[in-house]
């Protein structure tokens, strides 16, 4: 029999494992939980809520799907927290979680909008579709997606729809084993200060992959990268000829490992003709993370709309609301992978100067510049690592 406890998250109330009971004093969710639920994992559900009601703002939803629901809290968040009367349906393959999932549903009181399948996502996506198409799906498993990215397109296609992904296989993802990230995501991943961005590249590349195998188109909504994981939310339209031009948008990224400096490079222009321009002075190793995604990884109309959707914002997580401001900041600035200011400092052996102090100064010799979310150390910026080094120098006097 699971020991089960009672949690609040958002709006819900809802029933899971006791984490302190299976996990003690470290609450550190793992697969080993008769009920999966993370409460590490909330920002990333605070913002699924706000980004399911900002895409809900230009496109109808009447269906949605979790084809990995655990305890069912996200699904349940969705329809307490987002806008309209739309229907869900989470599928699990754990007994024990679909029992869970469904005393969680009576004691919210939606029995009349949500159920609960038991079985194989993949082929769970694929039948109970055939009827009526999703119009969001959200795949949310430990590990990654890749096993599900194609039933969940075809749940969603000949309609557009919202599919939202999450990966935590970062070691494969962020350069650890870089043939894993190649077998799983279809290109390299490298360890790099900016590897977190290469992760959410490789993540919708895949899907990108995966969507044009299916005469159909990706386009980023947004991308997140906190704590262990990445996710994505992509607009997916059946559409050939956008899947043909966004086919454009997948490339490379080489990286030296001696100076941080990178270039991008299209897959259909990539070649070894074209050196790398180090810092000078530097002959270091250069090495390719891809083919990745290279286009943006946000939509700047989609993330206005986040900000102002009609959400309860008071029972987020103060760290939600932060976030989606440096997304907003920075959506327009994503052609550029990050530099870790921090990481550059350690490679020459400078004490980092204030952040703030790094920018003016570079929008004060014309470069654009903001911060990202996906590292506090980090910046985006028109200046190349040689620039920005140059300003690192002198205002800490580095030799």
């Amino acid at each position: 029999m699971t020991v089960l406890r009672e949690y609040t998250e958002g709006l819900v109330r809802f029933l899971s494992a006791d984490l302190e009971y299976y996990c003690g004093g470290k609450q550190q969710a793992t697969t080993d939980l008769p009920v999966f639920y993370n409460p590490r994992m909330q920002v990333n559900r605070d913002l699924s809520v706000i980004f399911l009601a900002a895409y809900m703002v230009t496109h109808r939803v009447d269906r949605v799907c979790e084809p990995l629901a655990g305890s069912g809290i996200r699904t349940l968040r969705y329809l307490t927290e987002s806008p309209g009367d739309f229907k869900a349906i989470m599928f699990d393959n754990n007994p024990e979680a679909v029992r869970v999932a469904r005393e969680n549903i009576e004691m919210n009181g939606l029995q009349d909008r949500a159920s609960v399948r038991r079985g194989d996502a993949r082929v769970l996506l694929l039948t109970e579709s055939r009827s009526l198409r999703f119009d969001f799906v959200d795949v949310d498993p430990f590990g990654s997606p890749a096993p599900f990215v194609n039933a969940a397109v075809q749940s969603i296609l000949p309609r557009e729809g919202l599919l939202a992904l999450t990966a935590t296989d970062m070691p494969a993802l962020c350069g650890i084993f870089p043939e894993v990230a190649q077998r799983k995501y279809g290109g390299l991943s490298v360890r790099a200060p900016f590897s977190h961005e290469a992760a959410a590249r490789l993540l919708i590349g895949l899907a990108t992959s995966v969507a044009g195998m299916n005469d159909a188109s990706i386009e980023p909504l947004a991308s997140l990268s906190t704590d262990h994981y990445v996710r994505v939310w992509l607009h997916l339209r059946a559409s050939k000829s956008t899947a043909n031009v966004h086919a454009r948008e997948r490339g490379i990224i080489r990286y030296c490992q001696q100076c941080s400096s990178f270039d991008v490079q299209p897959l259909a222009e990539a070649t070894t003709d074209s050196p790398l321009q180090h810092v000078p002075g530097c002959r270091g190793e250069v090495r390719a993370a891809g083919p990745l995604w290279i286009g943006s990884l946000y939509n700047t109309e989609f993330l206005e709309h986040a900000q102002t959707c009609d959400v309860n914002r008071d029972v987020l997580h103060k760290r939600s609301g932060k976030i989606l401001e440096l997304m907003r900041q920075e959506a327009a600035m994503t052609r550029w992978p990050y530099i870790d200011l921090h990481a550059l400092c350690d490679i020459y052996g400078l004490s980092p100067p204030k952040m703030a102090h790094v920018m003016e100064t570079l929008i004060e010799q014309g470069y654009k510049t903001v911060r990202t979310h996906f590292r506090p150390t980090a910046i985006r910026t028109t200046a190349s690592v040689a620039d920005v080094l140059t300003v690192l120098r002198s205002l800490r006097g580095g030799g």
